[in-house]
């Protein structure tokens, strides 16, 4: 999915990959695994976030932001 809408992001744009999920095999891992892929390359890893079920009161999910380097 990430590698699908990465390419229709501009340079100097941004991705939001987000999940209801707090599993690093859900998250982390793939945003990982995107950032070493061909598109991936052409993107910054900014920040990412994830809130716990226990901390919110709500369910847990994670976010990360991504930013496509200019060329």
């Amino acid at each position: 999915m990430l590698e699908n809408y990465s390419k229709i992001v501009k340079p100097g744009g941004k991705l939001v990959y987000a999940t209801c999920s707090v599993l690093p095999s859900e998250n982390q891992e793939q945003i990982k695994h995107f950032l070493s892929t061909e598109i991936g390359k052409e993107f910054n890893f900014v920040q990412d976030r994830k809130v716990l079920a226990s901390e919110s009161g709500f369910d847990g999910f994670y976010m990360a932001l991504l930013e496509r380097k200019n060329k």
